[in-house]
């Protein structure tokens, strides 16, 4: 009897032993844990290693949003079409103001009107002034048509812009439509055969518009 239960035991344990080294073979069960049960698996490993997809840290993502965010090349209003700045998130009130300061300084017709806008662009796109479009328009001194202060009034509150006038800024503002250079910074009306200085641009509308040397070669 003794003898067959040692024989019994012997197939029991050599049974057990065939399942798990089948097991460990299979990968299912790591090595490890079986033999050393004790002894942490970064320590010591026997087991069957399971490639693994490498998965981007928070930091990495971020970066990756970042470069994403700063290629778009835009501002909260502003957007590009051939490098030329749009800006066609302007409120109701600012978009008029627009039409009524251009109208009151060329309202000649369509490219007279589009050469002061396309000034005023100019000067967004510039260092030398505000980078919003309505700061560039109310800038102290700068636009007369806005604010005359030798009258102390705002002369294109009473203008009606034609269709052409209109039709110039939308074209300016939406579809970054210019006629003039982006050099092109300032404008005197038709009166002004000179200005000491600067440089004569030429005519447009009723309007000499002038330029820096130094503007043109940046």
């Amino acid at each position: 009897m003794n003898l067959r239960r040692k024989q019994r035991r012997r197939i029991g344990i050599s049974f057990i032993f065939i399942i798990f080294g089948w097991l460990i073979f299979c990968g299912t069960v790591n090595g490890t844990s079986v033999i050393f049960p004790f002894i942490s698996d970064n320590w010591v490993s026997v087991g069957i290693s399971i490639p693994f997809v490498k998965k981007e840290s928070v930091t990495e993502i971020d970066s990756h949003s970042n470069r994403n965010k700063g290629s778009a090349g835009t501002t909260a209003k502003n957007k590009t079409i051939d490098n030329l700045i749009c800006y066609d998130h302007l409120s109701d009130a600012e978009r008029n103001m627009l039409y009524q300061v251009v109208s009151m300084e060329c309202d000649t017709g369509y490219e007279g009107s589009l050469a002061v806008i396309s000034c005023m662009m100019n000067r967004l796109e510039s260092d030398r002034y505000p980078d919003d479009l309505i700061s560039v328009v109310t800038e102290e001194s700068q636009f007369t048509a806005y604010y005359d202060k030798e009258t102390d009034t705002y002369p294109y509150r009473d203008r009606q812009p034609s269709n052409e006038c209109i039709a110039a800024v939308d074209d300016a503002l939406n579809k970054g439509k210019r006629n003039l250079p982006s050099y092109i910074l300032y404008f005197r009306s038709s009166d002004y055969h000179y200005l000491e200085g600067y440089e004569c641009y030429g005519q447009i509308g009723d309007n000499i518009y002038f330029y820096k040397n130094e503007d043109k070669l940046n």
